[in-house]
């Protein structure tokens, strides 16, 4: 027994728990029409403009339900001279300002968003999103070419785009810290 073996042992354990007791996992399990009512209508409702408005795009439920498609893309959240992202990993040019698609599952727990957090809520995430697509992007230097692929929201498309994301990719046993997600 070493500290390196143990290591490996956690790290092993650790990638066996997978949170996938959604409702959106229900909804979307091996039947073709998934389980009727796992999605209340509102998150039901919220899972389609999730693919109108093209969130889809980089959060594809395509990848084992993980909600990424796990690419490096530059959002405009940032000037990337200010914030060189993948670049200062890979010293690549092209990667300037790029970060992680992360996995939407389990958000609705967190307490900010984006790379940096400087989102406390995901109506605010949403909100950066959903700006005019007429409208200039704020720090265009290499953003990535999906951003123009977003489809405008309108308002009333927000709350239920919102209770998909919280509610619908939450897994009750992370939120409630019950096994195997439970603290010893």
């Amino acid at each position: 027994i070493t500290a390196r073996r143990i290591a490996f042992a956690l790290a092993t354990y650790e990638r066996t728990l997978i949170a996938d007791q959604t409702p959106f996992d229900r909804f979307n399990a091996g039947v073709p029409a998934g389980q009727p009512g796992s999605l209340t209508p509102q998150q039901a409702q919220g899972f389609q403009l999730f693919q109108v408005h093209r969130c889809n795009a980089c959060h594809s439920p395509a990848n084992g339900g993980m909600m990424t498609d796990f690419t490096f893309r530059n959002i405009g959240l940032r000037p990337p001279a200010e914030d060189l992202g993948r670049q200062n990993v890979t010293n690549n040019p092209a990667d300037r300002g790029r970060f992680k698609v992360p996995s939407l599952r389990n958000v609705g727990l967190k307490r900010n968003f984006m790379h940096n957090g400087q989102f406390t809520t995901i109506q605010q995430v949403i909100d950066f999103y959903a700006r005019d697509p007429a409208a200039p992007p704020q720090n265009p230097d290499n953003r990535d070419p999906v951003m123009n692929a977003i489809v405008p929201f309108p308002p009333q498309d927000r709350a239920p785009v919102d209770d998909f994301i919280r509610n619908g990719l939450t897994d009750a046993r992370v939120a409630n810290r019950t096994f195997p997600f439970d603290e010893v």
